[in-house]
């Protein structure tokens, strides 16, 4: 019977030890986990700010290409008739192009809506009936705009051409 008290009073002394252990400040992985959920809470943070730049970036490129596939469709329109062998032909020149797109652009007061919109470049295409133009401007992304002061630059391409047809 003695040897019965003496493992009881084992049990119980392993028993307390251990629930001891689980609460004892000098445990070596406590506070593990909330430098865990601060590190998971950074993450989905940058990754949020990237996500948000990156579609703001993707947004502005799709307004700038609708801007330049509206200049250059109305920039075509201004064209002059010329004969060639009896027969008329559409002709453009840059200077009429450059005018329709600039007029175009102010119409409709793109430059509000787009950071340093500038026209990069205008091309008559080859048969002088259509034109092909090339927009640039910046966007200055959401959250993390501060890392790049300047804007993100974003350039887009349209190309138009006018056809007669009877």
């Amino acid at each position: 019977m003695a040897d019965e008290q003496n493992m009881d009073a084992c049990r119980l002394n392993r028993f307390s030890s251990d629930r001891r252990g689980l609460r004892s400040p000098n445990n070596a992985e406590e506070g593990q986990a909330l430098v865990l959920a601060i590190g998971l809470c950074a993450l989905a943070l940058v990754t949020i700010s990237v996500v948000m730049a990156v579609s703001a970036v993707n947004m502005k490129a799709r307004q700038l290409l609708a801007v330049a596939d509206g200049a250059v469709v109305a920039a075509v329109d201004e064209f002059d008739f010329v004969a060639v062998g009896g027969a008329p032909k559409i002709q453009l020149t840059t200077s009429q192009v450059r005018h329709g797109v600039e007029r175009y652009v102010a119409d409709i007061k793109a430059s509000n809506r787009i950071d340093n919109l500038d026209i990069r470049s205008i091309h008559i295409l080859p048969g002088g009936q259509g034109a092909e133009l090339v927009l640039a401007g910046s966007v200055d992304p959401p959250i993390v705009g501060w890392i790049v002061p300047s804007g993100i630059p974003i350039e887009v391409t349209a190309s138009a051409q006018t056809v007669l047809s009877r």
